[in-house]
């Protein structure tokens, strides 16, 4: 085992991917580390980071070589972490397998060591000496628990399993709709074959594949019908996201809306579907990224 040493804006619990600003910076440390090695997170010294943070030793992570991006996660953001054009600052992430929070009173990195000092361990990992590594390992840690997205839960319990973790329909009650708005859901577009032209039933479900069944039971495509077949889905962290994405999309194409059933589009140009809905989703986990406005 190989202990390296990261600078970054500070450590969360949950805690998120271990983030870099450069997607070769990233790529690099993925390369230079094996499976079991642990990365030494110290808060930087620059105005990004919480001053109670700042040059203190923070957590612990033992990365996977699984990239991720950093955007698709929840994680706690503000202005200092966008650069002038809105650019969050460090958008590349390995995915995690464990991680530790030091516990209080936790301990400044120059009384542990004095060789890493400025910038050094900012931009990627930089490799501990046996002595280094030695000293912070022995330093009182508590495990914590890591973040995981909505993408990236669909990636490794399957798209059921994340149907199952969302919580069933509540009672029409102020608290259960707002927990609704909080679940995890998609937005799809099924393309409907049989239609004339190329048509897309746009929509948003906490599990689209229960919605493409009922369609299809309705529409009989077995004797002549039409029959829904998906075409994109993507998952959100919250209902309000997919809803939102849905909207967009109904408003791209209104003057394509069928008129006795306005969640219908078409007929499409080859690709136009695709091109606007990747560019929307992209928008999207931008603007969700961004900072809370002020009150």
């Amino acid at each position: 085992m190989t202990v390296y040493l990261k600078k970054t804006w500070g450590f969360t619990d949950p805690c998120g991917p271990l983030q870099f600003s450069r997607q070769g910076a990233r790529d690099n440390a993925r390369d230079a580390m094996q499976p079991g090695d642990l990365v030494v997170i110290v808060g930087t010294k620059g105005g990004e980071t919480a001053p109670e943070d700042q040059g203190l030793i923070l957590g612990l992570m033992e990365p996977s070589r699984v990239p991720v991006a950093a955007l698709d996660y929840v994680l706690a953001k503000s202005e200092n972490h966008f650069d002038d054009k809105g650019n969050y600052r460090w958008p590349f992430g390995l995915e995690l397998v464990r991680a530790w929070r030091f516990d209080a009173p936790r301990r400044p990195l120059e009384e542990l060591t004095r060789r890493i000092e400025g910038r050094m361990g900012a931009l990627t990992v930089i490799r501990l000496l046996p002595e280094e590594a030695d000293a912070i390992l022995a330093l009182p840690r508590t495990e914590v628990p890591l973040l995981q997205p909505a993408r990236v839960a669909a990636r490794i319990h399957g798209h059921d399993a994340v149907g199952r973790h969302t919580a069933p329909p509540p009672s029409t009650t102020r608290s259960g709709v707002m927990h609704l708005r909080r679940a995890r859901a998609y937005t799809y577009a099924m393309k409907l074959i049989g239609a004339k032209g190329s048509a897309y039933k746009i929509g948003w479900a906490f599990d689209y594949r229960l919605r493409q069944r009922q369609f299809n039971r309705a529409s009989l495509p077995g004797l002549g019908g039409i029959r829904y077949e998906v075409a994109f889905t993507e998952l959100w962290d919250t209902a309000t996201l997919a809803f939102r994405m849905e909207q967009r999309l109904l408003r791209r194409f209104s003057d394509l809306r069928n008129d006795a059933n306005g969640e219908v589009v078409g007929p499409l140009a080859e690709g136009a579907l695709q091109a606007e809905w990747m560019r929307l989703v992209l928008q999207l986990r931008r603007e969700a990224a961004q900072p809370a406005a002020s009150p």
